[in-house]
């Protein structure tokens, strides 16, 4: 019997409200154990090298497996790897808090790091197969939820900690990891057909298409710079008689500025809008270091936040859009390869010039360097499609 358009209409709505759930949970995870986690560390008597050790553990470990999750995404599909890795997060999310060891920590967060290099590609492959004709749309939704998880997360987590331990903390956000996976497994189909006859994907070839590594470097860029404001902007305001409170507001008003830009603003073609929003967050970063009162810095990380909005669902968009569609879960497994890549260099690269020059205008060159690289090829692009046309 076929079915209503109602019905339809009902299964589209709890589809997306599925993945908005698997969206949130799966970031709400990491950002509600950033200002948790190296407390809890220090209570069970960790020292400070092996606190930095455990918390870098998680995104090296992605870092590294991330390939591998895009290629489980192309063999098996989307649905079935990213159920399976967000029951394993709240499996290994509970036991977080079972034994106060800090190796046993150390341990959970290197299954940690691998069940989130296979949740992601999925994810954002089943996102941007799921929307169709309205990529930019549930790109600019997944992007807007990312922020809201990274706004109300840290606060939630710290308050929970603080007034029920640490072990609960963990407990619940495995609870909204495993109400994730059995809505996603209820109510969201699978997206890629898979063929007896389908060869084996070849994760890397990816990168022969131009548009994807273009994506790439815009996104280690992207990130390049985040990496280079989370080491820059604390010790800045902490030189200038504020405190990490302050810094930790500004970043929070950066990221509620980029909710709404991320959820509305669609004109433009996606390669555009990252162009743009890169621009904005290299021009901040140049003038960060030269700013002292704090509205200036306000503004200033307001700016911020309308590039990263900008720059965020756009890079997804461009993925979901030239990726061919048996090699989406690669490709989106490459975007978070550069993506955490840029995340680990900015801080390393901030922290080896710092003592020579302002660690926010060698962002900005490098970024600027990127963006002029570019903007050279697309015009080259266009040069060369009116030649043969």
């Amino acid at each position: 019997m076929p079915s209503s358009p109602h019905s339809d209409r009902r299964q589209r709505i709890a589809e997306r409200w599925a993945l908005t759930v698997a969206i949130f949970a799966s970031f709400f995870d990491t950002f509600a154990m950033l200002p948790v986690l190296p407390v809890y560390l220090r209570g069970i008597g960790a020292e400070a090298w092996q606190i930095g050790l455990v918390m870098s553990t998680y995104s090296l470990v992605g870092l590294l497996t991330q390939v591998a999750g895009g290629y489980v995404a192309d063999t098996f599909g989307r649905k079935r790897p990213l159920v399976a890795s967000l029951i394993g997060t709240s499996v290994v999310l509970g036991l977080y808090g079972a034994l106060p060891s800090v190796w046993w920590l150390a341990t959970l967060r290197v299954f940690h790091g691998v069940l989130g290099a296979f949740s992601l590609p999925a994810l954002f492959a089943l996102i941007g197969e799921q929307a169709g004709g309205q990529r930019v749309k549930a790109m600019g939704y997944a992007g807007a939820t990312i922020g809201l998880a990274a706004i109300v997360a840290p606060p939630i987590g710290g308050i929970l900690a603080q007034h029920f331990g640490a072990p609960i903390l963990f407990a619940s956000v495995a609870a909204l990891m495993a109400l994730a996976a059995l809505l996603v497994w209820q109510f969201v189909p699978e997206t890629l057909v898979l063929r007896a006859e389908s060869k084996s994907p070849q994760p890397l070839t990816v990168l022969r298409v131009p548009l994807l590594v273009v994506t790439y470097l815009l996104t280690a860029s992207f990130t390049f710079c985040m990496g280079t404001l989370a080491y820059t902007l604390p010790l800045l305001l902490v030189e200038r008689g504020h405190t990490t409170a302050t810094a930790g507001q500004l970043l929070g008003w950066m990221a509620l500025v980029s909710v709404p830009i991320m959820a509305l603003f669609r004109r433009g073609q996606p390669l555009e809008r990252a162009l743009l929003g890169l621009g904005l967050i290299a021009a901040c970063l140049a003038v960060l270091w030269k700013l002292h009162p704090l509205w200036s810095l306000g503004i200033a990380m307001g700016v911020y936040g309308i590039g990263f909005g900008l720059v965020f669902p756009a890079l997804h968009v461009l993925v979901a859009e030239h990726a061919p569609a048996s090699l989406r879960g690669s490709a989106f497994a490459l975007l978070y390869v550069f993506y955490s890549a840029g995340i680990i260099a900015g801080p390393i690269v901030a922290g080896l010039v710092t003592s020579f020059l302002p660690p926010g205008a060698v962002a900005a060159a490098i970024t600027a360097a990127t963006l002029l690289a570019v903007v050279g090829w697309r015009v080259r692009e266009r040069r060369m499609h009116w030649v043969r046309a």
